[in-house]
């Protein structure tokens, strides 16, 4: 190569040098953000309050209320027994039913249905005998007798004598659950170990 043939070899090169120191690299403008994975919240639990009903009892038979007084329940024994003594007092093994007309601090008026707990004879009859009694109690609550109204004529003067008018009104409008307690009195008769309807009444269903 000549001499005037490598200065012009050296001349291109620098032109082709210079030209390239010129230019300017185009930077992309995209700004690469990386990329986080959202995290999904976690359910937060939540007290709602619910109110519980209890489901309904299954059905009981229905015991109505005839008002029975704490001493009469815990001696109802004594009471059945004055009663029977007095209403039947010539018959042995006597069931009695009784429901409150009213009472006061030394008496106790009610309706009493009393009946045997043996047939007559082979008849298949009962001796049975219902009617209005007042129970005299002491002040330690034990029985101390029974009267009854006499028979006939001096039945509806007794009933007056020894009766005050609230009771005397439930008896002569026969708001009384006569039907209830001749039902339950038959049944013991088939359970004599089970008590009167005026002590169920008394006593809370389990």
């Amino acid at each position: 190569m000549t001499t005037k043939s490598h200065r012009f070899f050296w001349i291109v090169f620098l032109l082709f040098m210079v030209a390239c120191g010129k230019q300017t690299v185009a930077l992309s403008t995209e700004t690469s953000v990386p990329k986080v994975a959202s995290q999904t919240p976690l359910p937060t639990s939540t007290f709602i309050p619910v109110t519980i009903t209890p489901s309904p009892l299954p059905t009981q038979p229905i015991i109505s209320m005839i008002t029975p007084d704490s001493i009469q329940v815990e001696r109802w024994m004594e009471y059945e027994s004055a009663l029977a003594g007095t209403i039947l007092k010539n018959v042995e093994s006597v069931l009695c039913e009784w429901e409150i007309l009213g009472r006061s601090d030394q008496e106790v008026y009610v309706w009493a249905v009393c009946t045997s707990t043996f047939s007559i004879g082979n008849s298949g009859l009962f001796y049975i005998a219902e009617m209005p009694a007042v129970i005299h109690i002491g002040v330690d609550g034990a029985v101390q007798s029974v009267e009854i109204p006499g028979a006939g004529t001096q039945y509806a003067s007794d009933i007056r004598r020894m009766f005050p008018l609230d009771a005397q009104e439930k008896y002569f409008s026969k708001l009384i659950n006569f039907q209830e307690l001749t039902d339950h009195l038959k049944w013991r008769r088939e359970h004599p170990e089970e008590p009167p309807l005026i002590v169920l009444s008394a006593t809370p269903l389990p």
